[in-house]
């Protein structure tokens, strides 16, 4: 962690009067697992705050979890620390805790990066439990449709947002919450077909390359099963029961959103019994890839 951190350090960093205020996209990191996790930074005036999001996933559900925060900027330096929490939809037992970022603010290429680590205190002091790791977030568009912006605008926060103007703000619902045009009126391109024999098929979604905030929803013989899902490194999972379908279904990967690099591209996993298979996708507005599955 400390290379890592050490290597970052050496990219040349933003003057401290680099705007860092704005959607920022990433992941928290342990050595035993990787979770979604999202921010809007926020000039009130006098002081930046922020909202976080952070994503547990479990058994292809969200469990989702919304703070508020405090930003202090330093002259190389960012501090995030989450104060309170504001939406959750948790089918776990959350652990009670505050989350303390200590992260580097820099550009690499074109990107701006913030990059560090964070470390955790438990708020009730009976569980003595701490965890420590890594964080990466990388500044996306602000009107890009991200859980945060999306759960922001539910929660009618997106008035406190300093980067986002008054005649955006009244776009947001269009833009978070991605108008849905016919999908029938789309050309859809059959890019696989696979056999299959087990009583139910699991599948997996992740995007397969540069998280960007392409989103997806998926139709199963013109039923939409999975609607809006953002792709990530991580997952999402749904279960196909296949008993009561018929001899054939035709997957469909609906692009709902092109992220900042069209086309909107993902990579598909089905899991029929011991069988695997990967299947790499693409789509934009006007065109969907499907892929045809056969029993046995």
């Amino acid at each position: 962690m400390k290379t890592l951190l050490t290597i970052f350090l050496l990219f040349p960093l933003f003057a401290t009067s680099q705007d860092v205020t704005g959607i920022w996209l990433g992941y928290i990191k342990t050595p035993g697992s990787q979770l979604e996790f999202e921010i809007g930074i926020t000039d009130m005036g006098n002081k930046l705050v922020c909202y976080s999001l952070i994503n547990y996933p479990k058994d292809g559900t969200d469990n989702i979890g919304v703070k508020t925060g405090k930003v202090k900027r330093g002259k190389r330096e960012i501090t995030i620390e989450d104060d309170e929490l504001i939406y959750e939809n948790f089918t776990i037992t959350p652990i009670r805790m505050k989350v303390v970022c200590e992260l580097v603010f820099q550009r690499k290429d074109t990107a701006d990066i913030l990059y560090g680590t964070f470390k955790t205190r438990s708020i009730d002091f009976r569980d003595t439990r701490t965890y420590n790791g890594e964080v990466y977030l990388k500044k996306f568009p602000k009107l890009v449709p991200t859980k945060i912006m999306t759960k922001l605008y539910e929660l009618n926060l997106v008035n406190k947002l300093s980067f986002i103007n008054a005649k955006e703000k009244k776009e947001v619902p269009s833009i978070a919450i991605v108008s849905r045009m016919q999908l029938s009126e789309r050309k859809v391109e059959k890019i696989r077909e696979i056999s299959f024999s087990s009583d139910s098929l699991r599948i997996s979604v992740v995007d397969n390359g540069t998280v960007d905030g392409d989103t997806i929803s998926l139709m199963l013989n013109g039923k939409l099963i999975a609607e809006k899902k953002g792709l990530t490194v991580n997952a999402f999972k749904i279960t196909i029961p296949t008993k009561t379908v018929g001899d054939s279904m035709l997957l469909v990967m609906h692009a709902e959103s092109l992220g900042t690099i069209p086309p909107n591209t993902g990579l598909l996993i089905i899991e029929d019994g011991v069988n695997r298979y990967e299947i790499r996708f693409s789509g934009d507005l006007q065109r969907s890839s499907a892929v045809l599955l056969r029993r046995k």
